[in-house]
Formats: structure tokens, C-alpha cells, sequence
């Protein structure tokens, strides 16, 4: 006390303590905002997954028209286009609204699964791309989410939107996963891939750019997209949440074993005293003239 009363004095006759340093606090700087995050939360985090009968009259028309394309790049992949009975569905990216982008899946029992997206760009500039991402249960060269393969059309698809190096880069991602993503084999039903939580966006050294995102069902999994400078897909990760269910931890239920309390009291000298038997034992005996009152009895 003495010490604080004698810094206060000092402080306030403008000295300094004997035996210490005066040191000014740092200026607080203002961190300025990456520029290409500038758009980010603009867009919604979802990707919807309809069956082609609910694709519209425009959709199927040119999916007609991107056919052949579809087969002959299908061929370089040996994925099998051309056997057996292949379901289409479309994938709807808010980010990507200059393309039509189709998943074909052939499910031919239990581990014969075969899957590719296929990216039609609805202006004249740009070309039909196939990205595969399993052939008869197997991925045909390395896992798609993971695979320089996928990237490089990812990115190729991303610079004919002209999206740059500002986007909503969280949508992005969630439509990177969608793309490549095996989760889901249902090309009948109509789905969303929905996001859990909130996305996480940290700036790495050498201006990277990294987007942590978690999809729920129908595609479950962790996802870690990561954008050079330019807005070029340099890396990714993905973590299969498996077959695991989510389930909500229940309510405590009060289940109490033992010997209760006595229920039961009452006041003695302001003390809550239990009510019990009697107390058993004989009464110790009055003192005499000659006993000491401190002397224990």
C-alpha cells in the first residue's frame, strides 16, 4: 500500500520511479481489410440438388446440346458413360451463375458406384468440363476434392465466371464441395447442402487465403479450401465425418440413491436441529463445589 501510495505521488509530480523504465504504449494501428474478402457474406451458403425432371425447359436444353461433349470427356476418364443406366441431376451454385453444372451417378450395387460433375458454361466463351470422382467405387486418379485434377478445372470454371480476385469466397468453397464431393449418390430427390456453423476465413502469409467450412447432411464433412493471391485454388482438404449420427444429448434426470435426509426439523438456540430418538447413554452428573468447570467431565 505504502509502494502504490508513493507510485501515485510520483505520478503524479510527473517523476519516475526509481528503479524502473518509462516506456510509452504502442500506437494502436487499424489492420486494413483484405480487399478480396470485401464481398464476403453477400451470397447464400447453400447448393441446391434437384433431378433433372425438375430442371427447367432452358437447363435441359443445353445439357441436350453439351451431350456429345459430355461423352467424349467422360472417355478420357474410362468412367463408362456409355453402359449401363446413368441418373443426372443438377447442382445450383449462387456463385457460378454463368453455368450449368450436372452430376451423373450409375449405382450398380453395394461399392460399384460411379460419379463425375460436368460444368456447361451458358455463354459462348468457355467449354464443357468434366471432373470425375468415381469410377466403380474407386477414385479414376487421386481423391476428387484433393486432386490437382479437380483444381485445375475448378479454376478454369472460376475464371470464366470473371469472378477475379474479389468474390464471396465462402460460397465458392461450398460450391467446390458440391462439385467434388461423392456424399451424396440420391440423383432422384431433391436436396441442399447446408453449411454448419459459420465459415472461417484466415489470411496466410504470401497473401493465401483459407476457407474452413463443415457441411451437414447430405454431404457431411469438414472442408479447408485454400486461394492464392490471384483467387486460384492452390490446396485443399477434406475430413469425411463418415457414417456417424448426430444425435442430441439427452436431459438430466434426477435418479438419487442413498439414505435421504431426515425430513423433518426443528429450532434449538437458532440452530436447525434434525428430529431423531432419543439420545442414548447416561446423563453425566452435577458438578460439586470441588470440580473444576474447565476440567473436561
Amino acid at each position: 500500500m505504502l509502494a502504490a501510495a508513493a507510485a501515485g505521488a510520483l505520478a503524479q509530480n510527473g517523476d519516475t520511479i526509481p528503479g524502473t523504465t518509462k516506456r510509452p504504449f504502442p500506437a494502436v494501428q487499424e489492420v486494413p481489410t483484405d480487399p478480396r474478402v470485401a464481398q464476403e457474406g453477400q451470397l447464400p451458403l447453400t447448393v441446391a440438388v434437384r433431378p433433372a425432371a425438375a430442371m427447367t425447359q432452358e437447363d435441359k436444353d443445353l445439357a441436350a446440346s453439351a451431350a456429345g461433349a459430355i461423352r467424349e470427356r467422360a472417355a478420357l476418364y474410362e468412367l463408362g458413360f456409355n453402359q449401363g443406366d446413368w441418373q443426372e441431376s443438377q447442382l445450383e451454385c449462387p456463385a457460378f451463375p454463368q453455368h450449368l453444372f450436372l452430376r451423373f451417378t450409375r449405382n450398380m450395387g453395394t461399392g460399384d458406384l460411379s460419379m463425375f460433375t460436368v460444368s456447361i458454361p451458358r455463354g459462348r466463351e468457355g467449354r464443357v468440363r468434366v471432373i470425375p470422382i468415381l469410377r466403380r467405387g474407386f477414385a479414376p486418379i487421386f481423391s476428387a476434392p484433393e486432386s490437382k485434377t479437380t483444381m485445375a478445372a475448378f479454376n478454369q470454371v472460376r475464371a470464366e465466371e470473371h469472378i477475379g480476385a474479389k468474390a464471396d469466397w465462402s460460397a465458392v468453397s461450398v460450391c467446390y464441395a458440391a462439385m467434388t464431393s461423392a456424399r451424396w449418390n440420391q440423383p432422384h430427390d431433391a436436396v441442399t447442402l447446408v453449411m454448419v456453423g459459420s465459415p472461417t476465413l484466415v489470411l496466410g502469409d504470401h497473401g493465401v487465403l483459407s476457407v474452413a467450412l463443415e457441411l451437414a447432411d447430405p454431404a457431411p464433412g469438414r472442408w479447408v479450401v485454400l486461394y492464392d493471391r490471384s483467387g486460384q485454388v492452390v490446396k485443399t482438404e477434406y475430413t469425411g465425418f463418415r457414417d456417424l449420427t448426430w444425435r442430441p444429448v439427452p436431459a438430466p434426470v434426477a435418479d438419487l440413491k442413498g439414505k435421504p435426509f431426515p425430513p423433518v426439523y426443528t429450532e434449538e438456540n437458532g440452530r436447525p436441529v434434525p428430529v431423531g430418538s432419543e439420545p442414548q447413554g447416561k446423563p453425566l452428573p452435577a458438578p460439586t463445589s470441588g470440580d473444576n468447570q474447565g476440567k473436561p467431565q
